[in-house]
């Protein structure tokens, strides 16, 4: 066991109850999301790269048809799949006056209807990223379009649908934005032409920057008006630091993300108010993640504060990196089997819905408590839900929510908690001391535990959740 764990074991001993009390607004909403939001996605990284990380991982080879992936992916329906990855600019479409394309980053023409037949099977919306560098000569020439336009030409023909298509990955230091805002205009034109009926159309999303807000907004200003939203990558931490697994139980941490929605998700706003916010690749940390803690338990305190922090900054889809791939994947590569983070993503969809409201309390640090309106399919309306985390490795926290008296504060408690005792980093998960795990390749039984209101709502430490109140009747939970 690590010294990191074995400290953290010794400190659940000396927990101690606080007692709090939060207050939501109940009469307004502060941010509001889409029901696409938790969503996920597909790299193209080979088996080379980073070893065994990337194993049998890439879109070009993961296997589509296995039945577990597709009944896993469509859980999260109706979410994103975004395929994207910095060698999506280096891909070439085997369509046309391409074919054949080269072995490496090839997709064939087969493995692109695989690819949409694995969406429309989940019922997942497909986002793929077009090559942006292709005939690029340098940072003020535009792109040739030449492949792009046989791959849209060769999908307008065959009736894939495609929710939208992504332009370049990370490259806001190797295209001038003026340039790159060119080509967006120009692959606008080209959908519209191949897409004549809107409500088929698929959109046009990018630029998938790491954030830099003097490139966004010169890029908005000139080609927003061509665009359907404007996506950008947030990693708060490095997959090679060994220090990440002390740094995920910080509020230093914890805040980057939310925080740099916030930025970008105004400056979108400001330059282009028709264009949605996403983050569209968002992981505790880049470089692979890091094996041991961004594919445990450990990562779900970041991963279920930033789903939270980022929706209430109004952004519409918050993009996993990755459904498979990497050390941060939702499910392992090698057995397609859940890791922690899957539960706490679909819990998050099955139980947020996509107002969030404003919550005040003058509580620690470490009790971090976020709401929104229920999901629809979780409770009728007027019903609440809060999502909890406690960084603490001590203390306990118990609290109420101000407003809710007798039947209102009535409630069903989903309490997440390391699989194993004595450590964080955990590839299992328990919900209400149950260790989640398939059953027959089905997911298990994932109902909360029903507390009346006379019992208090205690939070342990190293602990994170949601709690629905279904009865709460808020008033800007009763509206559409």
């Amino acid at each position: 066991m690590s010294s990191f764990a074995t400290h953290l074991l010794a400190c659940f001993f000396l927990s101690a109850a606080r007692a709090d009390e939060l207050s939501i607004d109940f009469n307004n909403a502060i941010g509001m999301t889409s029901d696409g939001y938790v969503s996920f996605n597909f790299d193209w990284h080979l088996n080379s790269e980073e070893s065994p990380a990337w194993y049998n991982s890439s879109v070009l080879v993961l296997d589509l048809k296995n039945p577990q992936l597709v009944y896993l992916a469509s859980q999260l329906s109706p979410g994103h799949l975004r395929v994207g990855g910095s060698e999506g600019d280096v891909a070439i479409y085997d369509v046309g006056t391409h074919s054949p394309c080269k072995p490496g980053f090839c997709m064939s023409m087969d493995r692109w209807h695989e690819l949409v037949e694995f969406c429309q099977a989940a019922k997942i919306r497909l986002v793929f990223g077009l090559n942006a560098m292709y005939g690029r000569k340098n940072k003020t020439s535009h792109f040739d379009s030449t492949n792009t336009q046989a791959l849209l030409e060769y999908t307008a023909k065959n009736k894939l649908p495609v929710y939208g298509f992504e332009f370049g990955n990370e490259l806001q230091s190797k295209i001038d934005p003026s340039y790159m805002a060119d080509d967006y205009i120009t692959i606008r034109q080209m959908i519209n032409e191949l897409w004549p009926d809107s409500s088929t159309r698929p959109w046009l999303i990018g630029p998938d920057e790491n954030p830099n807000e003097d490139f966004l907004k010169k890029l908005l200003q000139k080609a927003g008006y061509a665009m359907n939203a404007s996506t950008y990558h947030i990693y708060p931490g490095y997959g090679l630091d060994p220090h990440l697994p002390q740094q995920i139980l910080t509020s230093s941490y914890l805040n980057k993300e939310g925080s740099l929605a916030a930025k970008l998700g105004k400056d979108i706003n400001e330059t282009a108010p028709n264009v949605e916010g996403w983050v569209g690749e968002t992981a505790a940390a880049w470089h692979s993640g890091r094996n041991g803690t961004t594919n445990t338990f450990l990562s779900g305190f970041w991963y279920l504060d930033a789903l939270a922090s980022v929706a209430s900054q109004n952004q519409k889809a918050f993009c996993r990196q990755t459904l498979v791939g990497g050390n941060y994947e939702l499910l392992n590569k090698n057995t397609t089997d859940p890791y922690p983070d899957y539960f706490t993503a679909l819990l998050f969809k099955r139980l947020m819905g996509m107002k969030f409201l404003q919550v005040k309390a003058n509580i620690s640090d470490d009790l971090r408590v976020y709401a929104a309106c229920s999901n629809p399919e979780a409770a009728e309306a007027g019903a609440v839900t809060t999502a909890f985390l406690n960084i603490n490795n001590s203390t306990s926290f118990s609290f109420t929510i101000a407003g809710l008296s007798g039947d209102q504060a009535d409630r069903e408690e989903f309490h997440l908690s390391s699989g194993e005792e004595g450590t964080l980093q955990s590839s299992t998960v328990k919900l209400n001391n149950k260790i989640l795990q398939l059953q027959d390749g089905k997911l298990p039984d994932m109902s909360g535990m029903s507390q009346s209101r006379e019992s208090p709502i205690v939070v342990k430490p190293l602990t994170y959740g949601y709690i629905l109140f279904k009865n709460a009747n808020a008033a800007v939970c009763s509206k559409n």
